[in-house]
Protein backbone atom coordinates (compact mmCIF):
# COMPACT_ATOMS: atom_id res chain seq x y z
CA UNK A 1 0.00 0.00 0.00
CA UNK A 2 1.41 3.58 -1.18
CA UNK A 3 2.42 5.56 1.94
CA UNK A 4 1.79 8.65 1.86
CA UNK A 5 4.37 11.36 2.16
CA UNK A 6 4.36 13.18 5.39
CA UNK A 7 4.08 10.09 7.37
CA UNK A 8 7.00 8.33 5.33
CA UNK A 9 9.10 11.15 6.03
CA UNK A 10 7.82 12.04 9.68
CA UNK A 11 11.54 12.84 11.34
CA UNK A 12 13.03 10.39 13.67
CA UNK A 13 15.67 12.10 15.11
CA UNK A 14 16.24 15.94 16.39
CA UNK A 15 18.53 16.61 13.46
CA UNK A 16 15.39 15.40 11.25
CA UNK A 17 12.67 18.08 12.64
CA UNK A 18 12.51 20.84 10.70
CA UNK A 19 12.28 24.97 12.31
CA UNK A 20 12.33 24.58 15.92
CA UNK A 21 15.87 24.15 16.40
CA UNK A 22 15.05 26.45 20.40
CA UNK A 23 12.80 23.35 21.49
CA UNK A 24 15.72 21.05 20.09
CA UNK A 25 18.17 22.42 21.41
CA UNK A 26 16.17 22.58 25.12
CA UNK A 27 15.28 18.80 25.28
CA UNK A 28 18.92 17.68 24.89
CA UNK A 29 20.07 19.87 27.08
CA UNK A 30 17.67 18.53 29.54
CA UNK A 31 18.72 14.95 28.35
CA UNK A 32 22.21 15.43 28.96
CA UNK A 33 21.81 17.50 31.97
CA UNK A 34 19.91 15.16 33.31
CA UNK A 35 17.44 17.68 34.03
CA UNK A 36 14.19 16.33 32.54
CA UNK A 37 10.96 17.87 33.63
CA UNK A 38 7.97 15.49 35.05
CA UNK A 39 5.49 17.20 32.43
CA UNK A 40 6.21 19.27 29.15
CA UNK A 41 3.04 20.84 27.13
CA UNK A 42 3.92 21.55 23.65
CA UNK A 43 1.82 24.43 22.32
CA UNK A 44 1.71 25.38 18.73
CA UNK A 45 0.46 25.69 15.09
CA UNK A 46 -0.93 22.26 13.68
CA UNK A 47 1.50 20.60 11.85
CA UNK A 48 4.92 22.13 13.19
CA UNK A 49 6.07 18.67 14.93
CA UNK A 50 4.57 18.69 18.61
CA UNK A 51 3.93 15.07 18.26
CA UNK A 52 6.94 13.55 16.11
CA UNK A 53 9.09 16.15 18.84
CA UNK A 54 7.23 13.61 21.70
CA UNK A 55 7.81 10.26 20.01
CA UNK A 56 11.35 11.05 19.59
CA UNK A 57 12.00 12.81 22.49
CA UNK A 58 10.54 9.50 24.34
CA UNK A 59 12.27 7.26 21.85
CA UNK A 60 15.71 8.70 23.15
CA UNK A 61 15.36 9.11 26.55
CA UNK A 62 14.31 5.32 26.97
CA UNK A 63 16.99 3.91 24.31
CA UNK A 64 19.07 1.71 26.15
CA UNK A 65 22.55 2.72 23.68
CA UNK A 66 21.77 6.27 22.45
CA UNK A 67 24.64 7.74 19.99
CA UNK A 68 24.79 12.17 21.18
CA UNK A 69 21.32 11.75 21.48
CA UNK A 70 20.07 9.22 18.15
CA UNK A 71 18.24 6.27 19.15
CA UNK A 72 20.37 2.87 18.35
CA UNK A 73 17.86 1.35 16.55
CA UNK A 74 18.76 -2.34 17.60
CA UNK A 75 17.39 -2.47 21.72
CA UNK A 76 14.23 -3.66 22.85
CA UNK A 77 12.73 0.19 23.17
CA UNK A 78 13.65 0.62 19.48
CA UNK A 79 12.97 -1.96 17.96
CA UNK A 80 9.44 -3.09 19.76
CA UNK A 81 6.34 -1.58 20.47
CA UNK A 82 6.58 -1.63 24.30
CA UNK A 83 3.83 -0.22 26.44
CA UNK A 84 6.16 2.31 27.66
CA UNK A 85 5.26 4.89 25.50
CA UNK A 86 1.26 5.42 25.42
CA UNK A 87 -0.25 7.99 23.31
CA UNK A 88 -3.66 9.53 23.84
CA UNK A 89 -5.83 11.35 21.70
CA UNK A 90 -8.09 13.43 24.11
CA UNK A 91 -10.62 14.53 21.24
CA UNK A 92 -11.96 10.89 21.71
CA UNK A 93 -11.04 10.33 24.77
CA UNK A 94 -11.62 13.20 26.99
CA UNK A 95 -13.75 12.23 30.08
CA UNK A 96 -13.14 11.73 33.58
CA UNK A 97 -13.42 7.67 33.52
CA UNK A 98 -10.56 7.47 30.73
CA UNK A 99 -8.02 9.99 32.89
CA UNK A 100 -9.06 8.10 36.21
CA UNK A 101 -7.63 4.81 34.11
CA UNK A 102 -4.68 6.74 33.31
CA UNK A 103 -4.38 7.30 37.05
CA UNK A 104 -4.90 4.28 38.22
CA UNK A 105 -2.29 3.14 35.63
CA UNK A 106 0.50 5.51 36.50
CA UNK A 107 1.78 3.61 39.61
CA UNK A 108 2.93 0.42 37.21
CA UNK A 109 6.47 0.39 36.56
CA UNK A 110 7.92 0.07 32.92
CA UNK A 111 8.44 -2.57 31.68
CA UNK A 112 11.79 -2.30 29.60
CA UNK A 113 12.73 1.21 29.42
CA UNK A 114 13.36 4.24 32.07
CA UNK A 115 10.37 5.46 32.09
CA UNK A 116 6.81 5.20 31.50
CA UNK A 117 5.69 8.43 29.07
CA UNK A 118 2.16 9.29 28.40
CA UNK A 119 1.67 11.22 25.14
CA UNK A 120 -1.91 13.26 25.40
CA UNK A 121 -2.44 14.94 21.68
CA UNK A 122 -5.46 17.97 21.69
CA UNK A 123 -5.24 17.94 25.46
CA UNK A 124 -7.68 20.76 25.46
CA UNK A 125 -10.23 18.42 24.48
CA UNK A 126 -10.59 17.54 28.12
CA UNK A 127 -13.42 18.03 30.01
CA UNK A 128 -13.52 20.08 33.35
CA UNK A 129 -13.81 16.79 35.50
CA UNK A 130 -10.49 14.92 33.27
CA UNK A 131 -8.62 18.06 33.87
CA UNK A 132 -8.84 18.21 37.88
CA UNK A 133 -8.53 14.29 37.71
CA UNK A 134 -5.33 14.99 36.19
CA UNK A 135 -4.40 17.53 37.95
CA UNK A 136 -3.70 14.94 41.50
CA UNK A 137 -1.28 13.19 39.35
CA UNK A 138 0.86 16.07 37.92
CA UNK A 139 1.12 17.89 41.42
CA UNK A 140 2.34 14.16 42.49
CA UNK A 141 3.56 12.19 39.57
CA UNK A 142 5.93 8.88 40.14
CA UNK A 143 9.58 9.18 39.54
CA UNK A 144 9.08 6.95 36.25
CA UNK A 145 6.30 8.85 34.86
CA UNK A 146 6.89 11.94 31.89
CA UNK A 147 3.96 13.30 31.13
CA UNK A 148 3.72 15.19 27.20
CA UNK A 149 0.79 17.21 26.63
CA UNK A 150 0.14 18.89 23.07
CA UNK A 151 -2.26 21.28 21.73
CA UNK A 152 -2.99 23.94 19.06
CA UNK A 153 -4.68 25.89 21.77
CA UNK A 154 -3.01 25.99 25.14
CA UNK A 155 -5.64 29.07 26.35
CA UNK A 156 -8.04 26.07 26.45
CA UNK A 157 -6.20 24.30 28.91
CA UNK A 158 -6.66 25.60 32.92
CA UNK A 159 -3.96 27.32 34.75
CA UNK A 160 -3.39 24.71 37.34
CA UNK A 161 -2.13 22.24 34.67
CA UNK A 162 -0.41 25.13 33.13
CA UNK A 163 1.74 25.78 35.77
CA UNK A 164 3.12 22.19 36.45
CA UNK A 165 4.09 21.86 33.45
CA UNK A 166 7.09 23.06 31.22
CA UNK A 167 5.76 24.90 28.08
CA UNK A 168 7.82 24.83 25.06
CA UNK A 169 5.85 26.62 22.07
CA UNK A 170 6.01 25.79 18.63
CA UNK A 171 6.42 27.97 15.78
CA UNK A 172 5.33 28.28 12.61
CA UNK A 173 7.82 27.09 9.77
CA UNK A 174 9.35 29.91 7.80
CA UNK A 175 8.50 29.86 3.79
CA UNK A 176 12.21 28.64 2.94
CA UNK A 177 12.69 25.96 5.49
CA UNK A 178 9.58 24.89 3.98
CA UNK A 179 10.99 24.84 0.62
CA UNK A 180 14.00 23.72 1.71
CA UNK A 181 12.49 20.36 3.11
CA UNK A 182 9.97 19.85 0.10
CA UNK A 183 12.93 20.04 -2.28
CA UNK A 184 14.54 17.63 -0.53
CA UNK A 185 11.67 15.27 -0.76
CA UNK A 186 10.56 16.17 -4.22
CA UNK A 187 14.31 14.93 -5.32
CA UNK A 188 13.67 11.44 -3.46
CA UNK A 189 10.62 11.01 -5.00
CA UNK A 190 11.45 12.10 -8.48
CA UNK A 191 8.52 14.84 -8.05
CA UNK A 192 9.46 17.42 -11.14
CA UNK A 193 8.58 20.72 -9.59
CA UNK A 194 10.31 24.35 -9.78
CA UNK A 195 11.27 26.65 -6.74
CA UNK A 196 8.37 29.04 -7.45
CA UNK A 197 5.79 26.41 -6.99
CA UNK A 198 7.12 25.09 -3.62
CA UNK A 199 7.01 28.34 -2.84
CA UNK A 200 4.04 28.04 -3.75
CA UNK A 201 3.16 25.73 -1.57
CA UNK A 202 4.73 26.92 1.61
CA UNK A 203 3.00 30.04 1.62
CA UNK A 204 -0.45 28.15 1.61
CA UNK A 205 0.71 25.71 4.26
CA UNK A 206 0.59 28.92 6.37
CA UNK A 207 3.76 27.49 8.88
CA UNK A 208 2.82 24.05 8.93
CA UNK A 209 5.06 21.40 7.72
CA UNK A 210 2.88 18.63 7.22
CA UNK A 211 0.11 20.19 5.63
CA UNK A 212 2.83 21.45 2.67
CA UNK A 213 4.27 17.79 2.30
CA UNK A 214 0.56 17.06 2.13
CA UNK A 215 0.13 19.48 -0.54
CA UNK A 216 2.87 18.44 -2.59
CA UNK A 217 1.71 14.90 -2.08
CA UNK A 218 -1.61 15.98 -4.10
CA UNK A 219 0.23 17.88 -6.33
CA UNK A 220 2.06 15.39 -7.85
CA UNK A 221 -0.44 13.03 -8.17
CA UNK A 222 -2.32 15.16 -10.21
CA UNK A 223 -0.37 17.03 -12.39
CA UNK A 224 0.29 15.72 -15.75
CA UNK A 225 4.05 15.91 -15.01
CA UNK A 226 5.48 18.74 -13.61
CA UNK A 227 3.55 20.43 -10.95
CA UNK A 228 2.61 24.02 -11.89
CA UNK A 229 1.24 27.00 -10.04
CA UNK A 230 -2.55 26.40 -11.38
CA UNK A 231 -1.99 22.56 -10.23
CA UNK A 232 -1.63 23.53 -6.77
CA UNK A 233 -4.11 26.01 -6.66
CA UNK A 234 -6.60 23.37 -8.43
CA UNK A 235 -6.53 20.96 -6.25
CA UNK A 236 -6.37 23.34 -3.15
CA UNK A 237 -9.45 25.29 -4.10
CA UNK A 238 -7.61 28.96 -3.95
CA UNK A 239 -6.25 31.63 -6.36
CA UNK A 240 -3.03 32.59 -7.33
CA UNK A 241 -1.97 35.76 -5.39
CA UNK A 242 -2.06 37.42 -9.51
CA UNK A 243 -5.77 36.74 -10.04
CA UNK A 244 -6.76 37.95 -6.38
CA UNK A 245 -5.18 41.29 -7.22
CA UNK A 246 -6.75 41.42 -10.99
CA UNK A 247 -9.94 40.72 -8.98
CA UNK A 248 -8.78 43.76 -6.13
CA UNK A 249 -8.38 45.43 -9.26
CA UNK A 250 -11.60 45.03 -11.05
CA UNK A 251 -13.47 46.10 -7.96
CA UNK A 252 -11.69 49.43 -7.20
CA UNK A 253 -12.79 50.14 -10.72
CA UNK A 254 -16.70 49.07 -9.86
CA UNK A 255 -16.42 47.16 -13.30
CA UNK A 256 -19.10 44.87 -12.03
CA UNK A 257 -19.20 42.92 -15.05
CA UNK A 258 -15.66 41.54 -14.40
CA UNK A 259 -16.42 41.07 -10.69
CA UNK A 260 -19.42 39.61 -11.07
CA UNK A 261 -18.44 37.06 -14.04
CA UNK A 262 -15.88 36.35 -11.54
CA UNK A 263 -17.77 35.34 -8.54
CA UNK A 264 -19.91 33.18 -10.71
CA UNK A 265 -16.73 31.36 -12.28
CA UNK A 266 -15.76 30.30 -8.43
CA UNK A 267 -18.65 29.17 -7.47
CA UNK A 268 -18.71 26.50 -10.83
CA UNK A 269 -15.51 25.92 -9.85
CA UNK A 270 -16.43 24.37 -6.15
CA UNK A 271 -14.15 27.72 -4.65
CA UNK A 272 -14.68 27.85 -1.24
CA UNK A 273 -16.04 31.33 -0.32
CA UNK A 274 -14.55 31.23 3.46
CA UNK A 275 -11.64 30.35 1.93
CA UNK A 276 -11.22 33.00 -0.86
CA UNK A 277 -12.30 35.74 1.28
CA UNK A 278 -9.61 34.75 3.55
CA UNK A 279 -7.05 35.05 1.04
CA UNK A 280 -8.52 38.60 -0.49
CA UNK A 281 -8.04 39.84 3.27
CA UNK A 282 -4.41 38.59 3.63
CA UNK A 283 -3.37 39.86 0.19
CA UNK A 284 -5.06 43.38 0.77
CA UNK A 285 -2.86 43.11 3.90
CA UNK A 286 0.32 42.76 1.86
CA UNK A 287 -0.83 45.58 -0.60
CA UNK A 288 -0.95 48.36 2.69
CA UNK A 289 2.05 46.30 3.86
CA UNK A 290 3.87 46.91 0.37
CA UNK A 291 2.75 51.16 0.55
CA UNK A 292 4.02 51.35 4.31
CA UNK A 293 7.01 49.72 4.54
CA UNK A 294 8.47 48.60 0.72
CA UNK A 295 11.74 47.37 2.75
CA UNK A 296 10.29 45.37 5.26
CA UNK A 297 8.26 44.02 2.74
CA UNK A 298 11.40 42.69 0.34
CA UNK A 299 13.23 41.44 3.88
CA UNK A 300 10.24 39.19 4.18
CA UNK A 301 10.59 37.83 1.05
CA UNK A 302 7.12 38.67 -0.37
CA UNK A 303 7.50 39.05 -4.66
CA UNK A 304 6.66 42.46 -5.06
CA UNK A 305 6.35 42.25 -8.59
CA UNK A 306 2.53 41.82 -8.14
CA UNK A 307 2.54 44.92 -5.63
CA UNK A 308 3.60 47.80 -7.62
CA UNK A 309 0.77 48.69 -9.73
CA UNK A 310 -1.69 48.00 -7.28
CA UNK A 311 -0.38 50.33 -5.19
CA UNK A 312 -0.07 52.68 -7.30
CA UNK A 313 -4.31 52.49 -8.41
CA UNK A 314 -5.74 52.34 -4.85
CA UNK A 315 -5.30 54.12 -1.44
CA UNK A 316 -5.08 53.28 2.12
CA UNK A 317 -8.13 54.21 3.40
CA UNK A 318 -9.73 52.40 0.22
CA UNK A 319 -7.61 49.08 1.42
CA UNK A 320 -8.51 49.25 5.07
CA UNK A 321 -12.15 49.81 4.07
CA UNK A 322 -11.74 46.65 1.71
CA UNK A 323 -10.26 44.78 4.81
CA UNK A 324 -13.02 46.07 7.19
CA UNK A 325 -15.89 44.70 4.97
CA UNK A 326 -14.53 41.30 3.79
CA UNK A 327 -13.56 40.31 7.24
CA UNK A 328 -17.29 41.34 8.63
CA UNK A 329 -18.30 39.13 5.71
CA UNK A 330 -15.87 36.49 7.07
CA UNK A 331 -17.27 35.96 10.34
CA UNK A 332 -21.05 36.44 8.91
CA UNK A 333 -19.76 33.14 6.95
CA UNK A 334 -19.95 30.68 9.63
CA UNK A 335 -24.21 32.12 10.48
CA UNK A 336 -25.02 31.30 7.26
CA UNK A 337 -25.40 28.43 4.69
CA UNK A 338 -25.11 30.46 1.56
CA UNK A 339 -21.53 31.63 1.44
CA UNK A 340 -21.64 33.26 -1.91
CA UNK A 341 -24.73 35.55 -0.75
CA UNK A 342 -23.06 37.24 1.96
CA UNK A 343 -19.33 37.07 -0.49
CA UNK A 344 -22.09 38.94 -3.21
CA UNK A 345 -23.53 41.30 -0.99
CA UNK A 346 -19.73 42.26 0.42
CA UNK A 347 -19.15 43.70 -3.33
CA UNK A 348 -21.94 45.56 -3.58
CA UNK A 349 -21.08 47.49 -0.25
CA UNK A 350 -17.61 47.82 -1.51
CA UNK A 351 -18.69 49.23 -4.95
CA UNK A 352 -20.94 51.83 -3.06
CA UNK A 353 -17.99 52.80 -0.84
CA UNK A 354 -15.94 53.02 -4.44
CA UNK A 355 -18.45 55.71 -5.71
CA UNK A 356 -19.97 57.71 -3.22
CA UNK A 357 -23.01 57.66 -4.63
CA UNK A 358 -26.96 56.92 -3.86
CA UNK A 359 -28.03 53.80 -4.26
CA UNK A 360 -29.78 54.00 -7.84
CA UNK A 361 -26.29 54.90 -8.98
CA UNK A 362 -25.03 51.67 -7.48
CA UNK A 363 -27.90 49.38 -8.17
CA UNK A 364 -28.24 50.34 -12.02
CA UNK A 365 -24.64 48.81 -12.34
CA UNK A 366 -25.29 45.54 -10.65
CA UNK A 367 -28.74 45.28 -12.72
CA UNK A 368 -26.45 46.09 -15.63
CA UNK A 369 -23.43 43.75 -15.05
CA UNK A 370 -26.60 40.79 -13.48
CA UNK A 371 -28.23 41.39 -17.30
CA UNK A 372 -25.06 41.27 -19.32
CA UNK A 373 -23.20 38.46 -17.22
CA UNK A 374 -22.87 35.09 -19.01
CA UNK A 375 -25.80 32.52 -17.85
CA UNK A 376 -24.13 29.52 -15.63
CA UNK A 377 -25.62 26.36 -15.16
CA UNK A 378 -26.13 25.59 -11.97
CA UNK A 379 -29.58 25.77 -10.13
CA UNK A 380 -29.45 28.21 -7.60
CA UNK A 381 -27.78 30.90 -9.65
CA UNK A 382 -31.28 32.47 -10.35
CA UNK A 383 -32.83 31.86 -6.90
CA UNK A 384 -29.57 33.68 -5.54
CA UNK A 385 -29.50 36.63 -7.60
CA UNK A 386 -33.05 37.13 -6.24
CA UNK A 387 -31.76 36.93 -2.31
CA UNK A 388 -28.91 39.61 -3.62
CA UNK A 389 -31.68 42.19 -4.96
CA UNK A 390 -33.44 41.82 -1.58
CA UNK A 391 -30.55 42.54 0.31
CA UNK A 392 -28.88 45.19 -1.74
CA UNK A 393 -32.17 47.60 -0.63
CA UNK A 394 -30.94 47.15 2.77
CA UNK A 395 -27.66 49.94 1.69
CA UNK A 396 -30.46 52.68 2.12
CA UNK A 397 -32.50 53.57 5.02
CA UNK A 398 -33.87 56.74 5.39
CA UNK A 399 -34.48 58.38 8.55
CA UNK A 400 -38.26 59.54 8.59
CA UNK A 401 -39.71 62.89 9.53
CA UNK A 402 -43.01 62.48 12.29
CA UNK A 403 -44.12 63.91 15.32
CA UNK A 404 -46.14 63.01 18.62
CA UNK A 405 -48.22 64.12 21.79
CA UNK A 406 -46.04 63.69 24.78
CA UNK A 407 -49.67 65.04 26.67
CA UNK A 408 -52.52 67.38 25.75
CA UNK A 409 -49.82 70.97 25.75
CA UNK A 410 -46.55 69.37 25.08
CA UNK A 411 -44.97 68.27 21.21
CA UNK A 412 -42.51 65.97 22.30
CA UNK A 413 -40.34 65.22 18.49
CA UNK A 414 -38.85 61.66 18.71
CA UNK A 415 -37.35 61.76 15.12
CA UNK A 416 -36.96 64.70 12.96
CA UNK A 417 -35.49 64.34 9.22
CA UNK A 418 -34.11 67.40 7.56
CA UNK A 419 -33.62 66.00 3.63
CA UNK A 420 -31.59 68.97 2.88
CA UNK A 421 -28.81 68.14 4.95
CA UNK A 422 -29.36 65.16 5.67
CA UNK A 423 -29.33 64.89 9.08
CA UNK A 424 -31.36 63.56 12.52
CA UNK A 425 -32.44 66.37 15.31
CA UNK A 426 -29.60 64.96 17.59
CA UNK A 427 -31.53 66.33 21.04
CA UNK A 428 -34.90 64.11 20.18
CA UNK A 429 -32.78 61.04 19.33
CA UNK A 430 -30.68 61.47 22.28
CA UNK A 431 -33.57 61.44 24.76
CA UNK A 432 -34.82 58.17 22.81
CA UNK A 433 -31.62 56.65 23.10
CA UNK A 434 -31.07 57.74 26.77
CA UNK A 435 -34.65 56.40 28.02
CA UNK A 436 -33.88 53.22 26.03
CA UNK A 437 -30.28 53.12 27.51
CA UNK A 438 -31.04 53.59 30.76
CA UNK A 439 -34.02 50.69 30.94
CA UNK A 440 -31.91 48.17 29.78
CA UNK A 441 -29.05 48.83 32.46
CA UNK A 442 -31.57 49.23 34.87
CA UNK A 443 -31.95 45.63 34.45
CA UNK A 444 -29.24 44.24 32.95
CA UNK A 445 -29.67 40.33 32.32
CA UNK A 446 -26.41 38.53 31.21
CA UNK A 447 -27.59 35.08 30.97
CA UNK A 448 -30.62 36.37 28.82
CA UNK A 449 -27.73 38.56 26.95
CA UNK A 450 -26.19 34.93 26.11
CA UNK A 451 -29.50 33.36 25.37
CA UNK A 452 -30.55 36.57 22.69
CA UNK A 453 -26.89 36.30 20.96
CA UNK A 454 -27.26 32.79 20.24
CA UNK A 455 -30.92 33.33 18.72
CA UNK A 456 -29.68 36.39 16.70
CA UNK A 457 -27.23 33.97 14.38
CA UNK A 458 -30.79 32.89 12.91
CA UNK A 459 -31.56 36.74 11.72
CA UNK A 460 -30.33 35.39 8.05
CA UNK A 461 -33.51 33.50 8.00
CA UNK A 462 -35.30 36.60 7.25
CA UNK A 463 -33.54 37.33 3.77
CA UNK A 464 -36.38 35.64 2.03
CA UNK A 465 -39.35 37.82 3.11
CA UNK A 466 -40.07 41.04 1.38
CA UNK A 467 -41.15 42.28 4.57
CA UNK A 468 -37.72 42.40 6.57
CA UNK A 469 -35.18 41.01 3.53
CA UNK A 470 -34.38 45.17 3.86
CA UNK A 471 -33.62 45.66 7.32
CA UNK A 472 -31.29 42.04 8.09
CA UNK A 473 -28.34 43.37 6.88
CA UNK A 474 -27.88 46.61 9.03
CA UNK A 475 -28.79 44.19 11.72
CA UNK A 476 -25.71 42.14 10.73
CA UNK A 477 -23.78 44.99 11.05
CA UNK A 478 -24.37 45.98 14.93
CA UNK A 479 -23.81 43.92 17.86
CA UNK A 480 -26.09 43.21 20.58
CA UNK A 481 -24.23 44.30 23.66
CA UNK A 482 -26.98 44.73 26.41
CA UNK A 483 -29.66 42.80 27.37
CA UNK A 484 -33.18 43.21 29.98
CA UNK A 485 -36.52 41.37 30.04
CA UNK A 486 -38.06 44.36 28.03
CA UNK A 487 -35.17 46.10 26.54
CA UNK A 488 -32.47 45.22 24.21
CA UNK A 489 -29.20 47.35 22.84
CA UNK A 490 -27.36 47.02 19.54
CA UNK A 491 -24.37 49.13 19.03
CA UNK A 492 -22.80 49.94 15.83
CA UNK A 493 -19.26 51.07 14.67
CA UNK A 494 -20.68 54.48 13.43
CA UNK A 495 -23.26 57.33 14.35
CA UNK A 496 -24.67 56.95 10.89
CA UNK A 497 -25.50 53.43 10.96
CA UNK A 498 -26.69 54.09 14.25
CA UNK A 499 -28.91 56.60 13.71
CA UNK A 500 -30.40 54.74 10.50
CA UNK A 501 -31.21 51.88 12.72
CA UNK A 502 -33.20 54.12 15.25
CA UNK A 503 -35.56 55.63 12.73
CA UNK A 504 -36.41 51.92 11.48
CA UNK A 505 -37.33 50.47 15.23
CA UNK A 506 -40.81 49.62 13.90
CA UNK A 507 -39.99 47.65 11.73
CA UNK A 508 -36.67 46.19 13.44
CA UNK A 509 -38.79 45.48 16.54
CA UNK A 510 -41.60 43.22 14.61
CA UNK A 511 -38.67 41.75 13.10
CA UNK A 512 -37.16 40.20 16.16
CA UNK A 513 -40.31 39.64 18.09
CA UNK A 514 -40.64 37.33 15.73
CA UNK A 515 -37.52 35.89 16.31
CA UNK A 516 -37.10 35.80 20.17
CA UNK A 517 -40.57 35.02 20.36
CA UNK A 518 -40.98 38.13 22.45
CA UNK A 519 -41.55 41.81 22.23
CA UNK A 520 -38.39 43.92 23.28
CA UNK A 521 -38.02 47.85 23.28
CA UNK A 522 -35.37 48.06 21.31
CA UNK A 523 -32.53 51.40 20.72
CA UNK A 524 -28.86 51.56 19.55
CA UNK A 525 -26.02 53.37 20.20
CA UNK A 526 -22.30 53.76 18.32
CA UNK A 527 -18.81 52.61 19.88
CA UNK A 528 -17.82 55.45 20.86
CA UNK A 529 -20.85 56.47 23.25
CA UNK A 530 -20.99 53.02 23.94
CA UNK A 531 -17.47 52.53 25.38
CA UNK A 532 -18.66 55.85 28.04
CA UNK A 533 -21.71 54.03 28.89
CA UNK A 534 -20.10 50.68 29.79
CA UNK A 535 -17.38 52.26 31.81
CA UNK A 536 -20.43 54.26 34.00
CA UNK A 537 -21.83 51.00 34.27
CA UNK A 538 -19.14 48.24 35.01
CA UNK A 539 -17.57 51.47 37.27
CA UNK A 540 -20.82 51.93 39.27
CA UNK A 541 -20.16 55.93 38.17
CA UNK A 542 -23.59 56.58 37.44
CA UNK A 543 -27.13 54.86 37.98
CA UNK A 544 -29.41 53.78 35.67
CA UNK A 545 -33.17 54.18 36.68
CA UNK A 546 -35.65 52.19 34.75
CA UNK A 547 -37.99 55.81 32.94
CA UNK A 548 -41.69 54.97 31.95
CA UNK A 549 -41.23 56.11 28.30
CA UNK A 550 -43.24 59.08 27.88
CA UNK A 551 -44.12 58.55 23.94
CA UNK A 552 -45.90 56.21 21.61
CA UNK A 553 -43.69 54.87 19.35
CA UNK A 554 -46.25 53.46 17.01
CA UNK A 555 -47.51 57.08 16.51
CA UNK A 556 -44.02 58.68 16.08
CA UNK A 557 -42.87 55.99 13.92
CA UNK A 558 -44.04 54.52 10.50
CA UNK A 559 -42.88 51.65 7.81
CA UNK A 560 -42.83 54.34 5.29
CA UNK A 561 -38.96 53.41 5.27
CA UNK A 562 -39.55 50.12 3.33
CA UNK A 563 -41.82 52.06 0.68
CA UNK A 564 -38.91 54.71 0.17
CA UNK A 565 -36.33 51.70 -0.35
CA UNK A 566 -39.17 50.19 -2.85
CA UNK A 567 -38.73 53.73 -4.89
CA UNK A 568 -35.25 54.14 -4.28
CA UNK A 569 -34.10 50.76 -6.01
CA UNK A 570 -36.81 50.55 -8.13
CA UNK A 571 -37.53 47.27 -10.06
CA UNK A 572 -34.99 45.10 -8.69
CA UNK A 573 -36.58 44.02 -5.84
CA UNK A 574 -38.08 41.14 -6.82
CA UNK A 575 -39.64 38.71 -3.95
CA UNK A 576 -40.61 35.09 -4.16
Amino acid sequence: MYQVLYRKYRPKTFENVCGQTVIVKLLKNSINRNKVSHAYLFAGPRGTGKTSMAKIFARVINCDNPNDLVPCGKCVNCTQNTNDVIEIDAASNNGVDEIRELRNKVNLVPTSGKYKIYIIDEVHMLTTGAFNALLKTLEEPPSHVIFILATTDPHKIPETILSRCQRLDFKKISVDEIVGKLSEIAKKENIEVDENSLREIAILSDGGLRDSISLLDEAGIFSDGKITKENIHEINGTLSQEEIIDFIKALKTSDCNTVFNKVDEYNCNGKNFVKLTEEIISCLKDILLYMVAPNYFQEINKPVENFKNISQEISKQQIIDYIYEFNRSFNEMSKTNNNKLVFELAIIKLININDSSNGEEVVTKVKTASSETEVVDYSVKEKEQTEISNIAASEKINPIEETVQKDENVDVKVAEYDEETNNVDEELLTHLRNIRISNTLSKFNKKLLLELKNDLANITGFLLDPNYSNYVSIIMDGALKAASDTNIVFVFNKKVISDDFNMNLLIVEEMLERLFGKHYDVISTWNDEWEIIKSDFNGKKKEFIYQKEDFNLNEVLSTKGNNELNDLFGDIIEYN
